[in-house]
Formats: structure tokens, sequence, C-alpha cells
């Protein structure tokens, strides 16, 4: 059992020069400074975990831990304000799936992290892109979606 999910409720707006400029934004920008949200995450051995991050960052970093499991690696989800991190280390078919702040691990099969970092991140960008069309044409969003494409193509 994996759960990632984020609260499309809780998602920070930006402000009105930073929506202005949705379009023409670096990746840096979009990554740390815009759209805070909610996140939980568990797996079978521990209750669902809530932490508030940028919403691209970590749809980033699912999907960067997302190609390193698919390749057999340890993938991993650092959070760039503490020194908080995710690990999921493969072993057999299943994830350990390891929290810095608690020493109780977790685990999960590696077709179930996959499909769900894909669904993760797949709902991060049409949330966003729903409520601010601009984001569309961010050089940034085509970058994440090319990672999900290839995320998709691993799962199948």
């Amino acid at each position: 059992m994996l759960l990632l999910a984020f609260d499309p409720d809780s998602i920070g707006e930006p402000s009105e020069k930073q929506a202005a400029e949705l379009a023409e934004t670096s990746e840096m920008n979009l990554r740390y400074g815009y759209f805070g949200t909610r996140v939980s995450i568990a797996a079978a051995g521990f209750q669902p975990d809530e932490l508030r991050v940028p919403l691209l960052d970590f749809a980033h970093c699912v999907l960067l831990a997302a190609r390193a499991v698919s390749d057999g690696q340890p993938g991993r989800i650092g959070f760039t304000d503490s020194s908080m991190l995710i690990e999921f280390v493969p072993a057999g078919g299943e994830l350990a799936v390891l929290r810095s702040w608690d020493p109780v691990p977790g685990s999960c099969v590696t077709a179930e992290f996959l499909e769900s970092a894909y669904r993760f991140s797949v709902d991060a960008l049409r949330s966003i892109a729903e409520r601010y069309p601009a984001f569309r044409k961010n050089a940034y969003h085509g970058v994440l979606g090319g990672m999900i494409e290839a995320i998709d193509r691993a799962e199948r």
C-alpha cells in the first residue's frame, strides 16, 4: 500500500505578479516559489504523514525517484528547505520506504510506487494548469510532462 496525495484546496495562490509571469518564469521559481500545498505520504507499516511542500518541486523529486526505482536503483525525495529525506529502496519486487524523521519503515510494491508517482504528478500538473492555463506555456511544464511520459513507459 502506498499513498502519495496532495490537497488541491490547499495549493497556495500565486501573487498577481507571479501569475502574470507564469508562462515565462524560471524552473527554479516554479519549483520553489509557487504552489505550496499539503502532501500526504503513507506506506504499509506507517500512518500518513502530512507535509507542507512546494508542489512542483515535490512532483519533480517524485518523478526522479520513480526513474531511479524503475532502473533498479534507490529513489530519493529530498527537501530543499530541510534535511528531511524519503528513500525508496528496492528489495525484490518491493520497496522499503524510509523517512529520515521517523525510524519506522514502510513498504510498498514497486509497480504501485510507479503508478502512484505517475498519478500524483499528472494530477499536480493538471490541477495547476486548470487554474492557471498560462502554466502550460512555460518550458518547465514540458519538462515535467516528459518526465511523466518516461515513467508511463517504464510502467508498461
